[in-house]
């Protein structure tokens, strides 16, 4: 756990203290990390883009929005503020006039693993210290509420103090809400 998610390993080999017998067993039933880079885009303002493809080649966008540049202020240092906009679905079922997303129709859900792996691949792709608290927001593609499932499951891996520590009111569920219809 501590190789995941604080130390950012995607490799069982580089799992220095665990032994061989059980890096061979992991390696044969556990995927550490289910997504790929495939594009990386930074904005003038610095917002950061990445398309990840994922095992069946479909693929979903992440977003990294710094918020606060890193400070000294009266000779206190603050530190840099980021905020993670992650995908919970490819494509969405909703189709809000203002997305493009739901354009393309719903293709499938997210697993927590897909969902948690975004947040994984940011910090380690920007060397973010996994002590570094940020903000995270399920309002990348898909509908968040009709996957609530995995964003549920997502959420606590997110908060457990064991891993990532992102505390529940660091992360924000941005909705359009379900209809009965």
């Amino acid at each position: 756990y501590n190789w995941v998610y604080r130390k950012y390993v995607d490799n069982f080999d580089d799992m220095k203290n665990i032994p061989k017998n059980l890096k061979e067993k992991l390696k044969n039933e556990f995927i550490i990390n289910p997504l790929e880079l495939i594009n990386h885009e930074v904005s003038f303002d610095e917002t950061e883009k990445f398309l990840f493809k994922m095992h069946d080649n479909h693929t979903v966008e992440t977003v990294l929005i710094k918020m606060r540049d890193e400070e000294v202020k009266d000779g206190k240092k603050k530190d840099a503020k980021y905020t993670v906009c992650v995908s919970t679905q490819v494509g969405c079922k909703v189709g809000c006039a203002f997305c493009l997303t739901g354009k393309s129709g719903f293709i499938r859900d997210l697993s927590a693993g897909e969902i948690v792996s975004q947040l994984l691949m940011i910090k380690k792709d920007n060397n973010i210290d996994a002590n570094r608290r940020l903000n995270i927001v399920y309002m990348g593609m898909g509908e968040p509420l009709d996957n609530l499932d995995a964003v549920s499951h997502s959420s606590r891996v997110f908060s457990d103090p064991d891993g990532m520590a992102i505390a529940p009111h660091r992360q924000t569920i941005s909705t359009s809400g379900l209809s009965s219809k």
